[in-house]
């Protein structure tokens, strides 16, 4: 059974994006057809994927109203013989093998669907986590136990609440849950840790069911969910999909950041020292490993006896290209630049996982808090200048005016360094605790960045001060249903709008600069998704996104 949820299917500026009718009518396709189920119910928002034999990406296209699809003629599907395949949580797996595509005709390859009871293998966490009894703050302090693992592999086993107290001291790290951040809803500080021990006593404690309640949530339909247009590629160690894996499972690549040049899409690895580059045109992927600077990054072998879900978590997250085109790299207490011309590394003994760069390829970072750092990347140099601590800072940018803007996620606040007059000031989110976490600068210098907490995003003037909040989903408040977690946001400012990536569930979130109306979309596998880059300079709104687990991909998202 479906619980109703509210789902943004608003078209904004329309004007920009005429659809027909019938979103799927493409001339020049090479595949279409019709899914519907056994009974001939249409099924509308399916995603439909085709994978030519031997090749190293799959593309997806989503069926409308009707439940017609077609694959337009100017994505990645090419000639050749495919691998046509659907798979849902509520209906039966179901493939076809050898359909022929040849250019100058379409192919038509219709499904029927036999339903099937989903599994809670199948279901997300804000999936669960809106099936669980208790509060809004007790699910969303659950909810996070999916940053390492499956919230299936959290609740996997029943313990007492002394046994949750351990658990959560392992997680989270005892230096975490002895102290307390008022500013935060992180699960792991010393307030919540026995409320949280007991709340999940009382849904698995000694005695309980092993099955776990969920309700899946709609797939978004209509028109506009049909727009999208998904190509995934393959990555070296990209493994396959297991509930319960634990993050940074060294089998496997974890791809964190992705940027786009004109022809490669590059990412950063969270748990080696390898920088990745997936060839647009012909999808081959390949790993380059680089030296880190002495001290640089974590630690990465894991001591014995212990088995902590991401320990370690060592090599990098933001990746951003300076104004020469080289790539710049963050690690903690690190920073690496990789010119492609050269083909050349080069490193400074200072950085931080998330960092900003001015215009004249200068690194800024913290070190998870004050003071703040600058690399001069051309002398060496490294220069502190002096702001005040703040535990949990999560990410920052680097505007046109050399402006520092941070994001205190601990603190629900915003910080701004002027390097000019060597001034600081903060200004509170609005919301509560919200935790905010990634962002990025749009044209008019506005910062737009994730409330992860809360369900919402937040647009920042440092100019003025101000800060406007929307939810991700209309009409919702903060800390309730359907327990959204936006963790990325980036700006397209060519069509206006911000992209945003849902961590509980693999959803993608298409907000409205001018007026805060929001779209969702679902996406085609079981991503979880920490990043995402718009491209620029694209003839349609293109979109690119590491899946972090495995399967481990880069995935590009384009709208008709």
């Amino acid at each position: 059974m479906r619980h109703p949820s509210i789902q943004a299917v608003i078209l904004t500026t329309a004007a920009l994006f005429a659809c027909s009718a019938n979103a799927v009518e493409e001339e020049g396709a090479l595949l279409s057809g019709r899914v519907a189920s056994v009974g001939g119910e249409a099924l509308a928002g399916v995603p439909v994927r085709a994978r030519r034999d031997g090749a190293n990406f799959a593309v997806a296209v989503y069926t409308d109203d009707n439940g017609e699809y077609a694959f337009p003629a100017w994505s990645d599907l090419g000639p050749g013989r495919h691998r046509v395949s659907i798979e849902l949580p509520d209906f039966d797996h179901t493939a076809r093998d050898g359909v022929s595509l040849s250019a100058g005709r379409t192919e038509r390859v219709d499904f029927s669907l036999e339903p099937r009871r989903p599994t809670v293998a199948d279901a997300t966490a804000s999936e669960i986590v809106a099936a669980l009894p208790g509060t809004d703050e007790q699910k969303v302090l659950a909810a996070q136990c999916s940053n390492c693992h499956s919230l299936q592999k959290a609740l996997e086993a029943p313990s007492t609440k002394e046994g949750w107290m351990a658990v959560i001291r392992l997680m989270a790290g005892e230096r975490n849950t002895s102290r307390d951040y008022p500013g935060s809803m992180t699960y792991g500080q010393k307030r919540f840790l026995e409320p949280l021990a007991e709340y999940l006593e009382s849904i698995r404690g000694p005695g309980s069911s092993g099955e776990l309640p969920f309700e899946l949530r709609p797939r978004p339909s209509g028109a506009e969910a049909a727009r999208l247009v998904v190509t995934e590629y393959d990555l070296p160690r990209g493994g396959q999909y297991e509930p319960f894996m634990l993050r940074g499972d060294p089998r496997f690549v974890w791809p964190h950041d992705v940027i786009v040049d004109d022809d490669y899409a590059w990412y950063t690895d969270h748990f080696s020292f390898v920088l990745g580059r997936v060839d647009k045109r012909t999808g081959e992927a390949i790993e380059m490993p680089y030296d880190v600077p002495p001290g640089g990054g974590r630690d990465m072998t894991i001591p014995a006896g212990q088995d902590r879900a991401g320990n370690p978590g060592g090599g990098s997250h933001d990746l951003l290209f300076d104004g020469e085109g080289n790539l710049v790299i963050g690690m903690d207490d690190g920073t690496v630049r990789y010119n492609p011309i050269e083909d050349e590394f080069v490193s400074w003994p200072s950085g931080n996982n998330m960092f900003g760069l001015d215009s004249q390829g200068n690194v800024w970072h913290t070190d998870d808090g004050g003071p703040l750092y600058e690399i001069n990347t051309t002398t060496g140099e490294i220069i502190e200048h002096p702001i005040p601590t703040n535990d949990g800072v999560y990410d920052m940018d680097t505007d046109q005016e050399g402006r520092t803007l941070i994001n205190i996620w601990r603190n629900a606040k915003l910080g701004v360094f002027d390097p000019e007059t060597e001034t600081y000031a903060e200004y509170p989110v609005p919301t509560p605790a919200s935790g905010p976490r990634r962002g990025e600068i749009d044209a008019e210098g506005r910062l737009w960045v994730t409330l992860y907490y809360a369900g919402r995003l937040a647009r920042f003037d440092p100019d003025t001060g101000e800060i406007v909040e929307f939810p991700l989903v209309p009409g919702t408040e903060a800390y309730e249903p359907p327990y959204t977690a936006p963790y990325s946001a980036s700006v397209d400012n060519e069509h206006g709008f911000v992209w945003v990536t849902d961590f509980n569930a693999r959803r993608l979130y298409r907000m409205d600069m001018d007026v805060g109306d929001s779209v969702e979309y679902l996406l085609p596998g079981p991503y979880e998704m920490r990043d995402i880059t718009v491209e620029a300079g694209t003839e349609r709104p293109t979109l690119w996104i590491p899946s972090y687990r495995p399967p481990s991909q880069i995935v590009k998202v384009q709208l008709r």
